[in-house]
């Protein structure tokens, strides 16, 4: 017995599971950001490609494609975490002082309709308040894992060649088929989540920032953002956003920006739907339950990281059963 736990301690298989173990351990309080670098790799490394034909140097190809491709993205943040921190005072004593100013009859009782709404509502500022103060408290180790994001980045589209024709060396060769089936749906699952979702959001939230902006609300860019938010939420959309406001506006008086801001947000509803469909058409069609479940759930897991990573999961698990499935429909054609 002594002898089989000894040979068993001592043999190659044994060592690699405890040594892989460890390096998880080691791994997991940053494997969302690695995550993420290998995605943006995906997509760096054929920009830092073509620019390596007129630049003979593939490190300085892939520094200048991640500047292209990535910095706009931290940009973005950047400029979004800026307006957050600005509004934020003004939010808070909007939040302490919120009151509707003009509640027409009956309806200024805390039992009417209006009253209820106005709670809800200011429970919705104060809950989104407290929240961005927690990620602006958090911006040290956001740095951190910024770091580590842009360096894993690189890495990833520099030498993503050589570690994928490593994995295809260790797969046994009755996987193989599987592997190829499911890295062909990976892809399409990738570009789908990317195009159908992300993207979409995004221009939804730059049309929404300027469309309040021109309607005067004040901090216009945060309802944008907002907006975008929403608009990655496949039940909920940008209506969330912009029929709080148009309420507000109607309620307090202000029939002619109420009525405006209702025809911008069913505007907006309907570019999403012109939209959705045609940057994501040519990928895999994704069910929006697979994204809400990963976007809702994500966060909870990882943290802010969460509302990109609860998707790509999802999506790629999505993959690995479609890759199935597209496998054992092909042995019952070849019995």
């Amino acid at each position: 017995m002594i002898e089989r736990l000894r040979g068993t301690i001592t043999s190659a298989s044994f060592l690699v599971l405890a040594l892989i173990l460890l390096s998880a351990i080691v791994i997991y309080p940053i494997w969302t950001m690695l995550f993420l670098g290998a995605v943006f790799a995906y997509i760096v490394r054929p920009v830092a490609l073509r620019i390596n034909e007129r630049i003979p140097y593939l490190s300085v190809s892939i520094i200048i494609a991640m500047i292209v491709v990535i910095m706009p993205l931290i940009g973005i943040v950047v400029f979004t975490v800026d307006s957050l921190i600005n509004s934020t005072p003004s939010l808070i004593t909007l939040a302490r002082g919120f009151d509707i100013p003009y509640l027409p009859g009956q309806l200024q009782s805390s039992g009417g309709t209006l009253g209820a709404l106005r709670g809800i509502l200011t429970d919705i500022l104060r809950g989104s308040i407290n929240y961005v103060i927690d990620v602006i408290q958090s911006v040290p180790m956001i740095a951190l894992q910024l770091f580590i994001f842009l360096s894993s980045t690189f890495y990833f589209a520099r030498d993503g060649e050589r570690l994928l024709s490593y994995i295809r060396g260790i797969i046994p060769t009755e996987a193989k088929p599987f592997m190829r089936r499911m890295a062909s749906e990976t892809e399409r699952v990738l570009m789908s989540i990317f195009y159908g979702h992300f993207l979409t959001a995004l221009l939804i939230g730059i049309m929404a920032g300027l469309g309040f902006h021109l309607l005067g609300y004040p901090y216009a860019i945060v309802l944008g953002i907002i907006t975008g938010i929403f608009q990655l939420i496949p039940v909920i959309g940008p209506w969330a956003a912009y029929t709080p406001l148009a309420i507000y506006d109607l309620v307090t008086g202000n029939i002619l920006r109420g009525v405006l801001v209702l025809i911008f947000g069913i505007f907006l509803s309907t570019i999403d739907i012109y939209l959705r469909p045609k940057l994501s058409g040519k990928y895999a069609d994704i069910h929006p339950m697979i994204f809400l479940v990963g976007f809702l759930g994500g966060p909870v897991v990882w943290g802010v990281a969460g509302f990109i990573v609860g998707p790509l999961v999802l999506g790629l698990a999505y993959a690995a059963l479609e890759a199935y499935r597209l496998g054992e429909s092909a042995a019952e054609e070849n019995q």
